[in-house]
């Protein structure tokens, strides 16, 4: 029988980082001050869950030729297997970001192998007890990955397999019968403080009113509409955790206050270190407690992938109260 783990239905793709002083001008040309190359995307959550020691498994396409390479050395590194489609006829996609002084990123994104995931990849897995499952909102922009995940939602819902959905940035575009199928696996909806009251819009949520925060109000409001747990980010402020079935209970997840330079990343630590702490059977409080630690911690490190060890994070929880 194959070992549980934490399956990754994301995208791992290659991030090319360059510091300039301004945007060129259309038809001119610059030089970056500082440059990097490096393995980013989903890999930033993978990197979060196995700094909490858990086994997590990549389940992405992976392409042919240099960029595919790199991503194939960074998970063999962690010692990741990537347990998805190889495809030949192309190589993994990256991003080029080039950011301002100001810190104001702008990015070209070429697509790859990994937004190219054949029909019936993810229906064809054999799940087992004890798998969790990641799935991220960047998946739904890409129609290949979109099919074979909702074909996966379709026969897995009502299994009552532990999902976590990182809606991310793009909850203003995938479409609301997409939502809903995801939603039938009864995933945690982990959201930030911008993308929560977009979601809330959409789905028509009417925040109550009354001696609670607008945070508060809005997660429990959301994970009634969805009859399913929400977590909704808040940063230094910290975050709220919703069930349905007890959705007047809400929590309050403290966060360490720290001095953040790069915030790149951030979300993706938070979403590596819940998944490996729901993993492990964690309370839900307290995985959610060291996923606030690590999201603030990632923070005061330049770079996406910047989750800190598990030592540092438990060190962190320790000294919050709750």
């Amino acid at each position: 029988m194959t070992e549980p783990s934490i399956l990754h239905l994301g995208q791992v793709v290659i991030d090319l980082s360059m510091d300039i002083d301004h945007l060129p001008e259309r038809g001119g040309d610059i030089f970056a001050r500082q440059t990097a190359i490096k393995v980013g995307g989903g890999y930033n959550v993978i990197q979060a869950a196995r700094r909490m020691g858990a086994p997590i498994a990549y389940m992405g396409a992976i392409g042919t030729g240099p960029m595919a390479n790199m991503v194939r050395g960074a998970l063999a590194a962690l010692q990741v297997p990537a347990q998805g489609p190889m495809l030949d006829d192309c190589d993994t996609g990256y991003s080029v970001a080039m950011i301002e002084p100001s810190g104001e990123r702008t990015f070209v994104s070429a697509r790859g192998a990994e937004t190219r995931v054949p029909e019936g990849t993810y229906e064809s897995m054999n799940l087992v007890p004890g798998d969790v499952i990641y799935l991220s909102g960047y998946s739904f922009c890409h129609k290949d990955n979109t099919r074979s995940l909702l074909g996966f939602a379709e026969k897995h819902q009502g299994e009552g397999f532990p999902v976590l959905f990182d809606l991310g940035p793009m909850v203003a575009d995938i479409a609301l019968d997409v939502l809903d199928a995801v939603n039938g696996l009864h995933p945690i909806w982990s959201l930030n403080e911008r993308e929560g009251p977009i979601l809330a819009k959409r789905l028509g949520c009417r925040p109550e009113t009354g001696d609670v925060t607008e945070l508060e109000s809005l997660c429990r409001s959301l994970s009634l509409r969805l009859d399913s747990p929400v977590v909704l980010r808040a940063g230094a402020r910290g975050a709220w955790y919703c069930q349905p079935k007890d959705a007047m209970q809400s929590q309050y997840i403290p966060t360490p206050q720290v001095h953040a330079i790069d915030t790149n990343g951030a979300g993706d630590a938070h979403s590596g270190v819940l998944c490996a702490g729901i993993f492990q059977g964690l309370p839900i409080k307290e995985a959610l407690v060291l996923a606030n630690c690590a999201g603030a911690l990632s923070t005061t490190l330049r770079g996406p992938a910047t989750c800190p060890s598990e030592e540092a994070i438990r060190k962190a929880a320790s000294s919050l109260q709750w």
